[in-house]
């Protein structure tokens, strides 16, 4: 009797110990990296992508380094990168890791590109843990692999100058009603253009409505696969969002002559933006990423400096929401000359710790499930959170949106010629 207790007491022990180290290696894979590989391994990997410079990843190196310090880390950046990456992949010198985009994912033409991508949803295979990713950012194809995870996360929305605000005594609007109540009385103050933005279809469509067109198809699972098939008939689940944009531009708070002004979506929009004088500026957190190295650059906003701060655009009743989509995706080429040590990086990389210093260093949104936001970006914790590749609304879908609201937008196009227009744009 003795005896068959004391097994029974080992037989919990040793499930307790399990049960203990499992919760042991899930912590430390949310707050600690410890390195599989033998530390003192010497070899290089390469990583390729569309960023000009990436100071942020190359912090990521040194900080990578202090694991394994003869692991040489590179990044280059390849210009036209559509073209050129698919040629680096057949190269002699290949990267061992490489940028990839969610607009990739519906269109056939990279489909080679996504078949040099290992799977990284095969964890006993790699090694990577992906739980510290907010799920909802993952896409799996239909055959469950996973070619790409997110490493930097984006959205759309509005600079908001707070200090102008204060100085005009006028609220922040939280809903649609109160948007339009705050541009009149900026009007009313001799502001010719209340909200402002560089004159393309991706910025101020994007910022605009994409979030309000989501909310009207969000669980309407059949309108979703039509839209994503470019079917002509699926363009009416557009109508009401372009009736919106039709309405919303009668109102005039959006002068197209200022917006032409501006000469680029990044580097003339945020200069702009810091000569102090607009309310609001439509934008992406791709923009917003590049203030804080502009305002040294900016006399106005050097004489002076003012509070900003992105929201989301409140064009709905109950106020805005946040489309998120993965600004970069990192691919790991299985073809990888050090397939094992990319991964050990790719491993380290994907922990709460290094998402949150990466997004930190870029200014963008974490992909972790931790969300560590910049202060710029404290107003999206109130906002509503959508996210693009959960609810299933492919590219492809946003990009005809995108050129049939601007079309409205600007008189080419009546809604009804945008609506039968579908798939064609």
């Amino acid at each position: 009797m003795k005896n068959k207790l004391t097994k029974i007491s080992l037989i919990f022990l040793l499930i307790f110990f399990v049960c203990s180290l499992s919760c042991c290696k899930k912590k430390l894979n949310d707050d600690a990296f410890i390195p599989y590989l033998d530390t003192l391994t010497k070899c290089k990997i390469q990583i390729a992508g569309r960023y000009q410079n990436f100071e942020a990843l190359e912090a990521e190196f040194d900080r990578f380094n202090e694991f394994y310090p003869d692991v040489e880390l590179s990044y280059t950046y390849l210009d036209n990168y559509k073209v050129t990456i698919s040629t680096a992949l057949a190269g002699a010198d290949a990267p061992d890791i490489f940028m990839t985009f969610p607009w990739m994912l519906d269109k056939t033409n990279y489909n080679p590109l996504l078949d040099n991508a290992e799977n990284l949803a095969d964890v006993d295979k790699t090694g990577i843990e992906l739980s510290a990713i907010n799920q909802k950012l993952l896409f799996f194809m239909a055959d469950g692999s996973l070619p790409m995870v997110p490493v930097l996360c984006a959205a759309n929305g509005m600079l908001v100058n707070e200090d102008l605000f204060k100085k005009e005594g006028i609220e922040i609007p939280t809903n649609y009603r109160q948007l339009l109540d705050v541009c009149q009385k900026f009007i009313e103050a001799g502001y010719k253009s209340p909200i402002l933005s560089d004159n393309s279809e991706g910025s101020i469509i994007s910022s605009l409505i994409f979030p309000y067109f989501t909310k009207e198809v969000l669980n309407d699972t059949e309108a979703i696969a039509k839209l994503n098939k470019l079917e002509p008939e699926a363009g009416e689940y557009m109508r009401s969002t372009l009736e919106w944009v039709e309405s919303f531009k009668e109102n005039g708070f959006i002068d197209l002559e200022e917006c032409s002004k501006i000469k680029d979506n990044y580097s003339a929009v945020i200069m702009r933006f810091f000569e102090g004088d607009v309310p609001m500026m439509l934008a992406s957190a791709d923009v917003v990423s590049g203030t804080k190295k502009r305002e040294s650059l900016s006399k106005e906003f050097t004489a002076s400096p003012f509070k900003y701060s992105f929201y989301s655009v409140p064009v709905m009743e109950k106020g805005g929401a946040v489309l998120e989509v993965p600004s970069v995706e990192f691919s790991v080429n299985k073809n990888s000359k050090n397939l094992e040590m990319t991964n050990e990086f790719m491993r380290f990389l994907l922990h709460t710790a290094e998402l949150n210093n990466l997004a930190m260093i870029k200014r963008l949104i974490t992909c972790s499930t931790v969300y560590s936001f910049d202060d710029v970006y404290a107003p999206l914790e109130k906002a509503e959170h959508l996210y693009q590749l959960e609810i299933g609304i492919m590219d492809n879908t946003y990009s005809q949106l995108r050129v049939a609201a601007y079309k409205v937008f600007t008189g080419k196009m009546s809604v009804d010629e945008a609506v039968k227009n579908y798939g064609k744009f």
